[in-house]
């Protein structure tokens, strides 16, 4: 089983290219994008980040850059719940972790090392940040531990926080972290006649989307009862055969590439460590997973990118799919809709 794939550049990274449109009165609208504020508890920093890594080691803590862009909506929910929000989230992170924020089209200087200081866009660029927001875990010798690409739920990231504060990544990877600890049976597996019961996936000759769920999703609920029910997304997965596993399954399958294994193990070697994570395939090819939370647009897209063939038009991203096809349903009339 390849155990490397071409995971989903995230779609909110080109919020900022939506709101630069030239509209006029017959064209589309971009709606949904959300403003936020950073909280005013994060460190005052010069942006040089080996100084900033040296202070938090003095004080004990981890050092943690929140990237962010103008007008994400992933980014806005992540901040008030996990950061602005009173819980034990954001005490856990004010307690342990010096916190900076970076715009990933920004234009300050950041000190990255002793030669080298770019600006906020050019770092995200060296760091080949495709997701908004992307929050990076330094350990004390400025090397990145952890990268958690898009949106986490308070009790999913708080999770990841103790893994990084108790330096478990000295002895396991996230996956196998995540997998150890005991954790609240928070969701009951909802049906779906769009899901099909299938273990031998070598033999599946359709566009193929492989859903991982557990008992301890957060996000499931909202995946069945909002993004499911989208009729634009309901239409671009009738193009999909689905099949639905429970991540903690050792019952046998065959993957698509004829090889035995069990979702557990599958799961565990591609270091999928997000509920529901969603894995697209064409042709027995790995086109996109989908690890972080996606609101019905960017959704319906990524789903219309894989079963359209779009990724031979746009190999090198799917970001430059989306461009395109934001200009195009925009010229047409169609509105836009980045939120939920």
């Amino acid at each position: 089983m390849k155990s490397s794939f071409k995971r989903v550049m995230f779609l909110s990274f080109l919020i900022v290219t939506f709101f630069n449109f030239n509209v006029n009165a017959q064209e589309g609208k971009v709606i949904g994008g959300s403003m936020h504020e950073i909280p005013s508890w994060f460190k005052e920093s010069f942006l040089d980040i080996k100084e900033d890594i040296e202070e938090a080691k003095a004080k004990n803590k981890h050092y943690m850059i929140f990237m962010d862009l103008e007008g994400c909506p992933y980014c806005a929910k992540m901040l008030k719940e996990s950061f602005i929000n009173e819980n034990k989230t954001s005490d856990f992170i004010k307690k342990y972790f010096d916190v900076i924020e970076l715009n990933v089209k920004g234009s300050r200087e950041v000190t990255w090392d002793e030669n080298t200081t770019l600006t906020e866009k050019e770092l995200a660029e060296k760091l080949e940040i495709q997701y908004s927001p992307t929050i990076l875990f330094f350990d004390d010798k400025k090397e990145i531990i952890v990268r958690v690409n898009g949106y986490r739920n308070p009790s999913d990231f708080k999770y990841i926080l103790e893994y990084v504060q108790g330096e478990h990544y000295k002895k396991m990877s996230l996956t196998e972290y995540v997998n150890k600890i005991e954790k609240q049976n928070l969701y009951t597996f909802k049906d779906n006649k769009m899901f099909k019961n299938i273990k031998d996936l070598s033999k599946i000759k359709t566009p193929l989307a492989v859903v991982f769920e557990d008992g301890s999703c957060t996000q499931c609920d909202y995946f069945h009862d909002k993004v499911l029910k989208n009729k634009d997304v309901m239409d671009e997965f009738k193009k999909f055969t689905i099949v639905r596993f429970d991540t903690n399954s050792n019952d046998e399958i065959i993957d698509v590439d004829g090889n035995k294994t069990t979702a557990k193990q599958w799961a565990q070697t591609i270091n999928l460590d997000y509920r529901p994570g969603i894995l697209l395939y064409d042709n027995k090819k790995l086109i996109s997973t989908i690890d972080a939370l996606l609101y019905p647009f960017h959704f319906k897209e990524l789903l219309r990118y894989v079963s359209g063939k779009y990724y031979e038009k746009y190999p090198k991203s799917y970001l430059d799919y989306l461009k395109v096809r934001q200009e195009e349903l925009l010229k047409k009339g169609i509105n836009i809709n980045l939120g939920e």
